[in-house]
């Protein structure tokens, strides 16, 4: 069985910047092992198992940089990126928890770019976060930590 946690960027991205970054989350080296599958239109950049990782990471993008339109059928949305953070294992707390910090520093780090972008783990329904227009007294960091907690049903501690 398998956990994964998805987020899509809406907004253009570099993929190898983003793949960079989730490797980086993983606490994997930049220069680990990962390997570039070529789909055709979308290219998808994958980390390899066995490096230690809590789980693995993909990157799909269209190769020409247009938005994807995603999969509607399967809930999907469409956007300039899709991560995906994928753990071997069943979908305990622990698990649950790893997945949730692991998106929860992905988020930060799009929503630092001011990047829009949407999640979902564990193909629950997608939540959409985002880096808005800047507003006086009102907090442009929709991706909480809290936020994040409580959409994996309230899950506590590290």
């Amino acid at each position: 069985m398998t956990a994964t946690t998805t987020l899509v960027v809406q907004d253009p991205v570099d993929a190898y910047e983003l793949f960079a970054h989730a490797r980086t989350t993983l606490g994997l080296p930049l220069d680990g092992r990962w390997h570039l599958v070529d789909h055709g239109h979308v290219h998808m950049l994958q980390t390899l198992p066995g490096q230690g990782a809590p789980a693995l990471a993909s990157v799909h993008f269209s190769v020409d940089g247009s938005r994807h339109p995603g999969e509607p059928d399967a809930g999907i949305p469409g956007g300039y990126a899709l991560l995906a953070f994928t753990t071997d294992s069943a979908d305990t707390n622990r698990t649950q928890r790893r997945h949730r910090d692991l998106a929860g520093q992905t988020g930060a780090w799009l929503t630092h770019r001011r990047l829009r972008w949407t999640w979902s783990h564990a193909d629950g329904p997608f939540t959409t976060n985002h880096a808005g227009p800047i507003r006086r007294g009102f907090s442009n960091d929709l991706a909480t930590r809290g936020q994040i907690v409580d959409l994996f049903g309230g899950l506590r501690g590290p």
